[in-house]
């Protein structure tokens, strides 16, 4: 590895660190096999640019602090994770099942990995004006869109109405997605969204079975208002390079994790499905 372009090494380091968590000098140096000083060095230009955050004697994925940007900016970000994560969710549902759909970036792509499949009998429950956009003439789809308010930034309903409406339902399977997931702190959000925990509430509470769709930067991280504890949490499903750490956390809890490789394609559902106990569309949950 030693041979490797300093651009090349130090995208090696940021996967690493993201892979991993908080990482030494030490540790990143014996895993390239340069200098500490070269690692240093590589360190401190990967902080600087915003890359990654530099501690005392190391370094460690970003802190995310700012407010979540608008579903149109986050549709932009970790594109290939999102894109394979929502295939891979495909191999959850099967036809006849009744699913929902909370506006997100994540659960849009797997919209679009649903508008890929053939249905005879698939209900979906939405919030999110998006993801009824692109669902409402894909045949064999029954769409239910949820009213409420409108919230422009995130193009989704919310609020009281919302959360009346779905007091009325009952649907097998709730796809989201989430700002922070945290073994101990579980799914939490920022301030700004505290009308929109409500209504997430609300459709946790009309489901049998939830499912978090969250690409790697998502992990670890909490902030101030918690939507759900880890233990209302069926099934995550992530990509390759959220910590091993903090998804065997989430096992311990009785949560089940499908990492998703990222070259999955609608091709390599069938596969997926075999590989983490799915059948037939459906699930099995292993112990």
């Amino acid at each position: 590895m030693n041979s490797k372009l300093k651009s090349e090494r130090q995208d090696s380091i940021l996967k690493e660190v993201l892979r991993r968590g908080p990482v030494s000098i030490g540790d990143l140096a014996a895993f390239l096999e340069v200098s500490e000083i070269t690692v240093r060095r590589d360190l401190d230009e990967l902080h600087a640019n915003g890359s990654l955050e530099r501690v005392r004697g190391g370094a460690r994925p970003l802190s995310p602090r700012d407010p979540e940007p608008p579903i149109v900016t986050r549709l932009l970000s970790q594109a290939s994770e999102k894109q394979a994560i929502g295939q891979a969710a495909v191999a959850l549902i099967s036809d006849g099942d009744v699913i929902a759909l909370e506006s997100g970036s994540t659960t849009l792509e797997f919209a679009r990995a649903i508008a890929r499949h053939s249905w005879q009998n698939l209900q979906v429950v939405t919030n999110g004006y998006l993801i009824s956009e692109i669902l409402m003439r894909v045949p064999g789809v029954q769409l239910v869109c949820i009213g409420g308010y409108f919230k422009p930034e995130e193009m989704c309903t919310f609020g009281v109405l919302a959360e009346d409406m779905l007091g009325r339902m009952r649907f097998n399977k709730l796809f989201i997605g989430c700002r922070g997931i945290d073994p101990e702190g579980g799914i939490t959000t920022d301030l700004q969204s505290e009308t929109e925990v409500f209504t997430v509430r609300a459709m946790a509470a009309a489901a049998d079975q939830l499912i978090i769709l969250a690409d790697h930067t998502k992990f670890g991280h909490t902030f101030l208002l918690r939507a759900l504890s880890i233990a209302k949490v069926d099934i995550v499903i992530t990509d390759p390079l959220t910590p091993e750490p903090i998804l065997d956390k989430l096992r311990k809890q009785d949560t089940q994790v499908i990492v998703v490789p990222l070259e999955n394609t609608t091709a390599g559902v069938d596969a997926h499905r075999e590989e983490n106990g799915l059948h037939s569309r459906g699930v099995r949950v292993l112990s």
